[in-house]
């Protein structure tokens, strides 16, 4: 752990309790750089569902939410690029608290999920990155991901990268 993080983080699933403090969080990036979320997405219902499928997981200080991400797999992601993997799930709505940018939280957050993940069977993660979100980009790079293509969705350019998880 870093000497800029927080101490005592832990990575847990979110719960039903969580939901206001992380959609609170989501809500602060709106009009961000970097950030493509605007009042219509990510909603207060995608919160609730990643909840309820235990889907969103997050660090925590015991005290507060630091950060979080949802992990699922996303039909509509198949066809977007030529992924390699072939039992992907997908890294969606990663966010970090404003005030706490910057100490590694995002990147010890992906790392959990890529432990996570790996547990149960898959064998990458896909992301869709926002070509203008280069600390996102510039993170996923780090950590190994490929470049599978670029795409224009849900009114934004992204591009599509890949982390294959190795043995």
């Amino acid at each position: 752990m870093s000497m800029n993080q927080p101490q005592s983080i832990r990575f847990r699933s979110a719960r039903s309790g969580d939901a206001d403090e992380i959609f609170a969080m989501y809500r602060s990036w709106i009009g961000a750089p970097y950030c493509t979320w605007s009042d219509e997405y990510p909603t207060r219902n995608l919160v609730d569902m990643d909840v309820a499928d235990n889907a969103l997981h997050c660090l925590d200080d015991g005290r507060n939410i630091l950060a979080v991400a949802t992990v699922r797999y996303w039909t509509e992601h198949d066809a977007v690029a030529p992924w390699h993997s072939r039992n992907p799930i997908d890294l969606m709505r990663i966010a970090v608290a404003r005030d706490l940018q910057n100490r590694g939280l995002a990147r010890l957050l992906l790392e959990h999920l890529i432990g996570l993940t790996r547990s149960t069977g898959h064998d990458g993660m896909r992301i869709l990155v926002a070509k203008k979100n280069l600390p996102a980009i510039r993170l996923y790079q780090s950590m190994g991901a490929i470049r599978r293509g670029e795409i224009f969705l849900y009114d934004t350019d992204w591009f599509c990268d890949e982390i294959i998880y190795s043995d």
